[in-house]
């Protein structure tokens, strides 16, 4: 994305996470900030993990002379992204019909919780907000509500924005025109869980295989967890009852019925053992079961991996840990 200059208007996850994205790809990414900064400067390392690489600008677009330095810099950006509430940035004079006024070839995407033009548009949501709408803290909990503490909305959505603005400056090269992308929280996070939504629309429910499979649990061993990750093969199945020394002749479909009776008869045997001496004999059988770790030990993880997964990042001064990208790059 070399000579791809990005303005960002937005704050905390879905927009920052998606120009960072950018960003690592080789983007120039302009970050726009109020005259008081970006209230989630208040997250400190946070935003820096978010923000890192960018260049910053304080601007009050409600400022005449300001906005007329916003669209100084718009007048050849290759990509807006916002994340106002729908209206807000129409309200300024910096919506998507006054920026192509100036730049007819610009890509301008606006990431809202509920897409532009939902009846709950104007209303303000988070994550969480989002989850319960949709039924997924449901099927977080496997039948009763419970909160994953994952921002699935937030990052699915910059992650989906970041692939529709990528797709878009390809589809300019050819037709020499901009786009609009309207980016949902809501419809990203319900399209990045086709596994149950599919189950669940067509009226199997929340399939078993995830919620009630005592061969993809975490168990107890005797001084920590273990993970077992057996979703629908039978040979993985057949492979962990004969290394645990089981002799009931039962399929891993069967075995979704008797679940809690399994559950406690694989806890017990398992409880007995390490951590290493169950993983040894697991591994042994080539069945997908791992120790369960903590990230206040990522040496411990990427020792294990012999590879790296954390990398320091430098941001206005500081020495920040983070997740390095995925991408190589």
């Amino acid at each position: 994305m070399l000579n791809i200059k990005v303005i960002e208007l937005a704050s905390f996850y879905p927009g920052p996470f998606c120009t960072r994205v950018l960003q690592l790809l080789g983007a120039e990414v302009i970050k726009i900030e109020p005259p008081s900064g970006d209230p989630a400067r208040a997250l400190s390392e946070i935003f820096a993990v978010f923000n890192a690489g960018k260049k910053f600008l304080k601007l009050d677009l409600k400022d005449e002379k300001d906005r007329g330095r916003f669209f100084s810099l718009a007048k050849d950006a290759d990509v807006i992204v916002e994340g106002y509430r729908p209206g807000v940035a129409k309200k300024l004079g910096i919506d998507y019909e006054s920026i192509l006024k100036i730049n007819p070839k610009v890509i301008y995407c606006s990431i809202s919780a509920f897409g532009q033009k939902s009846r709950l548009s104007q209303y303000p949501a988070h994550d969480l907000n989002i989850l319960g709408l949709l039924g997924i803290l449901e099927i977080s909990g496997k039948g009763e509500l419970a909160d994953p503490n994952l921002q699935i909305a937030d990052f699915s959505s910059a992650v989906f924005a970041a692939i529709a603005i990528l797709s878009a400056l390809i589809e300019r090269e050819k037709t020499g025109k901009g786009k609009f992308i309207d980016i949902s929280m809501l419809k990203s996070a319900f399209f990045s869980i086709p596994i149950h939504t599919t189950s669940i629309l067509n009226g199997f429910g929340i399939l078993p295989v995830f919620a009630r499979n005592p061969a993809y649990e975490i168990y107890r061993t005797s001084d920590g967890f273990i993970t077992l990750g057996i979703v629908s093969e039978e040979h993985f199945w057949e492979r962990f009852c004969k290394a645990l020394g089981f002799d009931f002749k039962i399929t891993l479909l069967e075995s979704f019925e008797k679940y809690q009776e399994l559950k406690k008869l694989i806890g017990s045997k398992l409880e007995k053992m390490s951590t290493i001496e169950a993983i040894k004999i697991l591994r042994a059988a080539d069945v997908p079961a791992f120790e369960v770790l903590s990230l206040r030990d990522p040496e411990k993880i990427e020792e294990l991996l012999g590879d790296r997964i954390i990398e320091e990042i430098e941001f206005e001064g500081k020495r920040i840990k983070a997740a390095k990208n995925p991408f190589g790059i």
